[in-house]
This record gives structure tokens, sequence and C-alpha cells, in this order.
């Protein structure tokens, strides 16, 4: 006959046995601390997780010859960035003396105008003879042309032609029958009687000049910034029946 023998090792439960350690769950025993999971570090192991992603390519070894980033700034580029600067302000300043030196003020341009309409207007209204120079080359520019009432010359119109000369002088001719003396203190400016020449009436100043006469209460006056010779000629060229030389690339004067 067997005997059977029988250990009372404690309650069970549904769980597993129940041990004075606790229960034992599926994931390992369990103690008083809780259950214990994870593997067992083997000896040599870490216990870290490994590196993935950018940590773990800078945790690569670099290879001969291979160029990584340190995240440090890098002293030769600065020394490159600084010296481009340096050579590009060198070049400036050159190229700015060199401009300084040779760079000249263009002179404003003449814009030459035609007298012709303005002579006409003045020639079909006035009782006395309009003048103007005869036979004037192409060197004489007229820049101005009008004719019309002045505050001087009112109620009288006046007849105005100005000039830029052959020597880029300024020279004009003003004729009017007003009697107001306005209108040759208008005319000569700054200039003082300085005697006569050929029936003229001669004002000088330091930078004008001009020549008066008056003939049948017409007075007329050449004058400008233009040599004495200059003025002269434009006196002695004055016709009443002197007509501009027509340029086609002259502006009709308004």
């Amino acid at each position: 006959m067997c005997l059977a023998v029988i250990r009372d090792d404690g309650p069970v439960s549904d769980e597993g046995p129940v041990s004075d350690e606790g229960p034992v769950s599926d994931e390992g025993p369990v103690s008083g601390d809780g259950p214990v999971t994870g593997a067992p570090v083997m000896p040599g192991e870490s216990a870290e997780p490994p590196l993935s992603g950018p940590a773990a390519e800078a945790a690569r070894p670099a290879e001969p010859g291979e160029l990584r980033p340190t995240g440090r700034a890098n002293a030769r580029l600065r020394q490159t960035v600084r010296d481009m600067v340096l050579s590009l302000a060198v070049v400036l300043a050159a190229i700015a003396v060199i401009l300084l030196i040779t760079w000249r003020p263009t002179p404003d341009p003449i814009r030459v105008v035609d007298p012709t309409p303005a002579l006409s207007l003045a020639r079909a209204q006035a009782d006395y003879p309009v003048l103007y120079p005869a036979d004037l080359d192409a060197s004489w520019r007229p820049t101005s042309a009008r004719w019309e009432v002045t505050p001087s010359s009112q109620p009288d119109p006046a007849w105005h032609v100005g000039f830029v000369t052959p020597d880029d002088a300024y020279a004009q001719l003003g004729q009017s029958a007003t009697a107001d003396p306005s209108f040759v203190a208008d005319q000569v400016g700054a200039a003082k009687p300085a005697g006569e020449w050929q029936g003229w009436l001669r004002f000088d100043a330091a930078d004008e000049r001009a020549l008066v006469r008056v003939d049948d209460g017409v007075t007329v006056v050449v004058s400008g910034t233009a040599p004495w010779p200059t003025l002269q000629v434009l006196a002695e060229r004055l016709s009443p029946t002197a007509v501009p030389t027509r340029d086609p690339a002259t502006t009709p004067a308004g």
C-alpha cells in the first residue's frame, strides 16, 4: 500500500501559488516592492538604451578625411570674410577718388528758340520800326524773344530778344515807345553812365554794360554781360527789315 505525503505550502490563488514573499505573476516574482520587470543585464553590456538619429551620428567615430561640424566658429572663415570686406572698401575708395578727380559738371544745354513769331507779331502791332540784328552767324544763339507789356514799359509793350554770344556771354536787345524812365533803368541794371559811342550812351559796370539810344520817342537798349566789342557789333547790325535765320532745331519762342 502506497502512502502520499501532502505538504501544506499555503493557499493557492487563481494567479498561482502564494508564498510568503507574495504572489507570483506572469512577469516574474512579485515582492513587497512591486513586480520585477525587464531582461537581466549580462556582464559587459550597458544598461543605457542604444543611440539613434543625430546623436548616433555625432557619437560615431570620424573616418579618415571626413569633415564633420564641430559646433565652434571657424576662425579662418572669419578672417577670410574680414579680408574680403577690407579689399572691397579699398576698391570703392579708389573709385571714389578717381571720380572726384575726373568728374566735371556738365553745363546746362542752351535752349535755342526761333524769334520769328514774336518778331512778326511786334512788327504787325507796333507803330514804329521794330529792330533785329542782320547777318548774325550761327554762333549767335537766340534764347528768348517776346513782345509784351512789362512792368517798366506799361502801358506800352516792349520788344525783347536775347542771345548767347560767340564768346558764350549774354547780349540782349530791348525796344519800346514807353516814356517811363524805369524802362532804361530796368535794361541797364547796375551799370552807370560812362560816356558815348557813335550816338549811343554808354553804361558800364563790373559785370554788365549797355548802349542806349532814343529815336523819335522810341528807346533802344543793347545790353548784357558780353564785352564792349560784341555789344557794338550787335548795335551796328540792327535793322528794321532783318529777320532771323531759320534753324529746324530751334523752338518757337513763347
